[in-house]
């Protein structure tokens, strides 16, 4: 089942935010009257009616309002989520699939949904407060087409069989961050050589395999900060980066904070019940 949207009406958002999944486990239920899009900050399976999808951090799924869907992860950390509404009609409607592996195009669409956020959260005069709720909903329009147009994208190119496959060393690059990764390694996976894939990646994503490697190893890191009690040290081993001096730079250069501030500031909800905010049977709170 695919998630339906109108392409002439806008979206009324609900809600929108970074929240932690607190109930982890595939006993506890959803079925949100609203259509949902999530971007996850860690890994993890969902189950939405009998299919069952693993994603990985950055990756999106879009969910059609009343369907139900269950979480399993064995180290939940926080998502962005937006709740909304949306009235397709048949001649005007396009299909956005359940499951999006987004690959390097995550960090547009996290930036994509903080802007959205703030915008659709801001408090400010009756006037100010409905404008700045006008752009959310069309900038949420426009995200969702760009969702519809990078999966379509994606399949075509999959089905034509000329292009090049990133999807591969993609997933193994999320798979092996705790590991040595160079690009001469990638390359002999993909049986090309090293200059050709760093080209291919440059062109492809708009940075280097470095960048976007040590990128995806701060992700996981941040959510193994505020997931685990492992110390600053393992967490850097965890991911790949074990000079602990080396990895602290990198951290706060990508973060704007250190590993210990970072977990400071964003590890509250460990001490929250997680079942306090489950639901149980596919019921809405």
């Amino acid at each position: 089942m695919s998630m339906q949207i109108s392409t002439n009406e806008m979206p009324v958002i609900d809600r929108i935010g970074e929240f932690p999944l607190l109930n982890a486990v595939y006993d506890f239920t959803y079925r949100n009257p609203t259509n949902t899009v999530h971007l996850y900050g860690y890994s993890g399976k969902i189950r939405v009616n009998n299919k069952e999808y693993e994603f990985a951090a950055g990756d999106m799924t879009c969910i059609q309002g009343g369907t139900l869907y269950s979480y399993h992860s064995e180290k939940p950390g926080r998502h962005w989520c937006v709740h909304f509404y949306d009235s397709p009609e048949r001649v005007n409607s396009i299909d956005i699939p359940e499951f999006i592996p987004t690959g390097i195009n995550s960090l547009f669409y996290l930036e994509q949904l903080k802007l959205i956020s703030t915008l659709f959260n801001s408090l400010g005069t009756n006037e100010a407060t409905e404008l700045m709720n006008l752009e959310a909903s069309h900038r949420l329009k426009a995200l969702l087409i760009s969702i519809y147009n990078m999966a379509n994208g994606s399949q075509r190119h999959s089905r034509s069989g000329k292009n090049f496959a990133w999807e591969t060393i993609l997933n193994w690059i999320d798979e092996n961050l705790d590991k040595p990764i160079s690009t001469a390694m990638l390359a002999a996976k993909a049986n090309i050589t090293a200059n050709t894939l760093s080209q291919k990646f440059k062109k492809q994503y708009n940075t280097t395999i470095s960048q976007y490697i040590l990128r995806k190893r701060i992700d996981k890191a941040k959510s193994l900060l505020t997931t685990t009690t492992l110390t600053i040290y393992e967490v850097g081993c965890s991911v790949g980066i074990s000079d602990p001096q080396y990895f602290n730079k990198q951290f706060h250069k990508t973060a704007g904070v250190s590993p210990s501030r970072y977990r400071e500031e964003n590890q509250e909800y460990l001490n929250v019940n997680a079942r306090t905010m489950a639901t149980k049977g596919g019921q809405w709170k």
